[in-house]
C-alpha cells in the first residue's frame, strides 16, 4: 500500500460522490452514451433526457457535454430548477451564469402616442474588469439589446456556441416559464442555420412527464426535440463504480462483495456511491485495507436509516405471517425485487413466481389480483403499471430496501 490513511479517505471522497453528479467516477453507459452524443452533436436539435430519480441523468449529461466540448468547442451553463423559480429569477440566473450584466430601461412614449404606458427594453452587457458597468475601468466587450430577455438569451447562446442545460425540469411550477422555454428551444432550432459553427441548444433534464409538458407548451417543438430515456445502472456498471473507487483508495474486495453491494443498490447511482463510500470509511476506521462482509451489512443498514420507518411500515403491510395469499404476495414482491429489470411483463412475473413458489402457479389470474393489491393505496402504492401487462416498483428506493431485507420474503 502506498497511500496514507488520510490519502485513502481523500480518495473515497473524490471517487464516491453520493450528493453530487458523478464526474470523476463516471462509468460509460455503452450504446446509450453513443445515442446521446449524437443527439448532442446534431446542430439545431434540442434534447430532453428523462428518467426516474437516481438513474444518473445529470452525470450522464455532464460526461457527454465534455465530449461535445472536445469535438466542437462548446461551453455550457447549468440552471437548476426550483419550485419557486419564476421568469425573472430564471433570467437572472442565466445572466449570472453567462457573466452578463443586465440593465432594464423604461422608455416613455411620446405625447402623441402615450397612453400612460411605455416600453421596457433590456441591455445585456459583458464587461472586462470590474463587474459594474458604471465603473470607468470597465470595458464593454459584448452588448445585446432588445425588448425580450428570451430573444437575447437565444442570441447569446448561439453566438457563444453555448449549451443551456436545464436540470430538474419536473420541479418547474411556472407554466408561463415552461412555455417560454419551449418557444426559445424551437426558435434556436430554426435559427441555428445562421450560426455555422454553433452547436448551441437547450438540454432539458426531467422525468417522463416533462416531455408531455413541453409538448403542450409548444406543439411545434415536437419535430425539433430528441427525447431519450435513461434507465437505472446495469449491475456491471455499478460494480465498475465500486471497483474504481475502492481501487483508488487501495482497498481490497472480492467479486462476491461487489455483486452484493451492486445488487442491493438496485441501479440507483447515488446509493452505489453512498454504499461504496461508507463501506470504505468502515474499513479505514477499523485500521484495515480489506473490506469485510460486516462492513457491507452495517453500511446497507445505515443507508436506509433515514427512511426506515416509512419503508419498514410498508414492507410489514405488504407481507404477513400466515395464509396462502400472503405467501403469494411475498413471492411476487420477492421476484420483482430480485429482478434487475426496471419493469416486468405479467408473463415474466408468473414465470419467476413459478420457479420459487410451491405449488406451481399456472395461470396469470392467480397473480393479477396480487399485483392489483400492491398497486392500491391500501398498500402504499408499492407497484405501478403503465398498463396491466407491465409492472414496476413505484419507488426505486423501496425496491433497494426490499433487497436489503429479502430474507423476510423467502417462500418456505
Amino acid at each position: 500500500m502506498t497511500l496514507s490513511h488520510d490519502e485513502q479517505e481523500k480518495a473515497l471522497n473524490t471517487w464516491f460522490t453520493p450528493s453530487q453528479p458523478a464526474k470523476k467516477n463516471y462509468v460509460g453507459r455503452g450504446h446509450l452514451d453513443k445515442v446521446i452524443e449524437r443527439a448532442f452533436s446534431r446542430k439545431g436539435n434540442q434534447v430532453l433526457i428523462y428518467g426516474k430519480t437516481g438513474a444518473g441523468k445529470t452525470s450522464l449529461v455532464f460526461d457527454n457535454l465534455s465530449t461535445l466540448n472536445r469535438l466542437y468547442g462548446t461551453q455550457y451553463i447549468r440552471i437548476q430548477v426550483s419550485e419557486l423559480m419564476t421568469i425573472e429569477s430564471f433570467v437572472a440566473d442565466v445572466a449570472q451564469a453567462l457573466n452578463l450584466v443586465r440593465e432594464v430601461n423604461h422608455t416613455v412614449s411620446d405625447s402623441k402616442n402615450n397612453k400612460g404606458g411605455g416600453k421596457l427594453s433590456f441591455k445585456w452587457l459583458s464587461v472586462q474588469g470590474e463587474t459594474s458597468v458604471t465603473n470607468n475601468n470597465s470595458k464593454v466587450v459584448e452588448e445585446y439589446t432588445g425588448n425580450d430577455d428570451f430573444n437575447i438569451i437565444k442570441k447569446v447562446l448561439l453566438k457563444r456556441n453555448t449549451i443551456l442545460f436545464i436540470d430538474d425540469m419536473e420541479r418547474m411550477q411556472d407554466k408561463t416559464l415552461r412555455t417560454r422555454l419551449a418557444e426559445i428551444a424551437k426558435n434556436m432550432s430554426d435559427e441555428s442555420a445562421d450560426y455555422y459553427d454553433s452547436y448551441a441548444k437547450i438540454i432539458f433534464v426531467g422525468i417522463a412527464s416533462t416531455a408531455d409538458e413541453l409538448m403542450k407548451a409548444d406543439i411545434s417543438l415536437t419535430s425539433r426535440l430528441s427525447t431519450i430515456e435513461v434507465p437505472y445502472l446495469e449491475q456491471s456498471e455499478s460494480i465498475q463504480i465500486l471497483k474504481q473507487g475502492w481501487n483508488r483508495a487501495e482497498l481490497i474486495s472480492n467479486d462476491e462483495q461487489m455483486v452484493q453491494v451492486a445488487h442491493t443498490a438496485s441501479g440507483i447511482g447515488h446509493i452505489v456511491h453512498e454504499l461504496g463510500q461508507n463501506i470504505g470509511y468502515s474499513t479505514l476506521d477499523d485500521g484495515s485495507n480489506e473490506i469485510k462482509d460486516e462492513y457491507i451489512d452495517n453500511s446497507i443498514k445505515d443507508v436506509f436509516t433515514s427512511n426506515s420507518l416509512k419503508y419498514r411500515k410498508t414492507l410489514d403491510l405488504a407481507k404477513n405471517k400466515i395464509g396462502t395469499k400472503i405467501n403469494m404476495r411475498n413471492t411476487v414482491l420477492y421476484v420483482m425485487a430480485e429482478s434487475d429489470a426496471q419493469s416486468l411483463p405479467l408473463q415474466d412475473i408468473l414465470t419467476a413466481v413459478n420457479k420459487v413458489y410451491a405449488p406451481k402457479v399456472k395461470q396469470t389470474n392467480s397473480i393479477s389480483p396480487i399485483l392489483s393489491q400492491l398497486k392500491d393505496s391500501t398498500f402504499n402504492n408499492i407497484l405501478s403499471s403503465d398498463n396491466r401487462n407491465s409492472w414496476a416498483f413505484s419507488d426505486p428506493m423501496f425496491k433497494a430496501y426490499v433487497r436489503a431485507h429479502i430474507h423476510e420474503l423467502e417462500h418456505k
